[in-house]
């Protein structure tokens, strides 16, 4: 019934949204196609279409290119720009900044009939007052007249400037990348799991001795490891490709050139990816040339090594004359002061002496000396011995809750070394707490001891290192004695054993170390 009341013309402008309702109440008359009463069949049927369409659609008409667009089309026009002044606009004169690029393809369409397709072309457009440089992907397409003759040119574009304006950000921060790696010296490596397809970028191809032109063959990746180094390798990709595993791989070895000879140490950090099945899909990290800082580190230890073992002759003399001295001071009749400084003497002599047997700690283990002395004992009673012999100075409770009856096969000294260090870590970063707590528990194959402080507690950015070499938590502005070797040794200690060790803190609440021992 509607469509019955309906002129002809007006059957083909229904719908549309803003586009629709302003090209039906456009002043037509003024332009050079005149009413739309009097417009040719084609015309209205290309306007209908594109006006229905949810796709950007625009239209030039006649010798004077009068154009239409719609909704879809019209976000490309910006909010203050062209809009709504476009509409029924001849061509040359909604486009000056433009024409020159656009006629040229308009006229070959009309001429030819042969359509342009044109991907992701900068066309800079006045919109949002300024000229913006505005991406298009578009084709130009002829539509013919009802006399036969081209009678309009039909556009369909969409406008891909956010896509080119993330390509490029990506392509940037790809350089910046590359920049970062190439200024740092690094090496890169990806490696497909299911193909062992390699790729590695051109420092890597240096120390592998591969021409940059070439790839690398995972085979010859492998080759490049010295031999007594591969094992632990391979251990530790298949560790990271593990289903299961939290793709982590971290790894320090050497590496030697086919080509040249030369060695290299290298530290290898990595990732795996694994898609939803758990399968690893993707592995990929960096690689960095640390032979320098391994060979400085070796002189230190060598250094630290001799002097180690020069101080031990004098202190351990001096030990023994202050051990003299701490007995005449019971027996014979001596000024006050002159036993409190021997026992103040006698207390620094004690703490040097334990730094000493650190370092000395330290030496063994870089040397593969640190041996263990295992015996069958109640690892529960160890700890129990621990607490009551360990002086706090009565500021502290020892608290231990749990199992009461563990048998561990270990080295009691070197268990009750790691005990007495994780105790007094607890005290001496406790300081104004009265308590530390100590739980024991067990499962069908570990001991598991942990031991919670109620002190400042651990910044979590610093919790991967508190078991690195010299390395040293001063938290809150506190500043605490010590090399920062007790937790590298204790650590090494439990590794030894087969067993694990980890720390959880929270900054300002206090932290808790644990460790696993394998149950007997």
């Amino acid at each position: 019934m509607l469509n019955n009341q309906l002129t002809s013309y007006q059957q083909y402008l229904i719908g549309g949204g803003e586009l629709g309702r302003l090209t039906r109440e456009f002043d037509w008359s003024k332009t050079a196609i005149g009413i739309p009463d009097t417009w040719p069949q084609s015309l209205l049927t290309t306007v209908g279409t594109i006006l229905n369409s949810r796709f950007p659609m625009f239209l030039w008409w006649g010798p004077e290119l009068i154009q239409f667009y719609n909704d879809a089309y019209r976000p490309s026009l910006g909010n203050n720009g062209k809009h709504p002044t476009a509409l029924g606009q001849r061509g040359e004169d909604c486009w000056p900044e433009i024409w020159a690029v656009i006629k040229p393809l308009i006229d070959h369409v009309t001429l030819t009939g042969e359509s342009t397709w044109s991907e992701d072309q900068l066309i800079p457009i006045y919109r949002n007052n300024k000229l913006e440089d505005v991406y298009w992907t578009f084709s130009y397409s002829r539509v013919i007249g009802d006399n036969g003759e081209p009678g309009g040119i039909l556009v369909i574009c969409t406008e891909t400037t956010a896509q080119i304006q993330s390509i490029n950000d990506l392509q940037y921060a790809k350089k910046e990348l590359e920049f970062a790696i190439e200024s740092a010296e690094l090496g890169t490596w990806d490696l497909n799991p299911k193909t062992n397809h390699f790729i590695g970028n051109d420092r890597l191809k240096l120390w592998f001795g591969v021409e940059k032109h070439n790839e690398i063959d995972l085979k010859d990746a492998l080759n490049v490891i010295i031999e007594n180094d591969r094992a632990k390798v391979a251990e530790a990709i298949l560790k990271a490709l593990e289903k299961g595993s939290d793709g982590s791989y971290s790894i320090v070895y050497t590496i030697k050139n086919p080509k040249d000879n030369i060695e290299r140490i290298v530290a290898a950090k990595g990732k795996a990816v694994f898609d939803t099945d758990g399968n690893a899909i993707r592995f990929s990290g960096i690689m960095e040339d640390v032979t320098e800082d391994y060979q400085l580190q070796q002189r230190k230890d060598e250094f630290i090594s001799v002097a180690s073992h020069e101080l031990k002759t004098p202190i351990t003399s001096i030990s023994a004359s202050m051990q003299i001295l701490q007995r005449l001071t019971k027996t014979e009749e001596l000024p006050d002061k002159v036993s409190l400084f021997i026992n103040k003497a006698s207390n620094n002599l004690t703490k040097l002496v334990h730094l000493l047997d650190d370092l000395l700690n330290v030496t063994k283990i870089q040397q593969g000396q640190l041996a263990l002395n295992k015996t069958s004992f109640n690892l529960t009673e160890l700890i129990k011995d621990c607490c009551e012999h360990l002086h706090t100075g009565g500021t502290h409770e020892f608290m231990v809750t749990g199992s009461s009856f563990l048998l561990v096969d270990a080295d009691y000294r070197r268990i009750d070394q790691v005990m007495v260090n994780l105790l007094s870590n607890a005290v001496k970063y406790s300081p104004q707490a009265k308590k530390v707590e100590i739980l024991i528990t067990h499962d069908q194959n570990n001991v598991t001891v942990a031991v919670r402080d109620f002190g400042i507690g651990i910044n979590p950015e610093k919790l991967p290192h508190l078991f690195d070499r010299y390395y040293r938590v001063d938290a809150l502005g506190h500043q605490f004695s010590g090399l920062g070797l007790g937790l590298y040794i204790s650590s090494e200690i439990i590794n030894r054993h087969g067993g694990q060790i980890g720390a959880e803190s929270t900054l300002g609440d206090g932290s808790t170390f644990w460790f696993t021992l394998p149950m007997e």
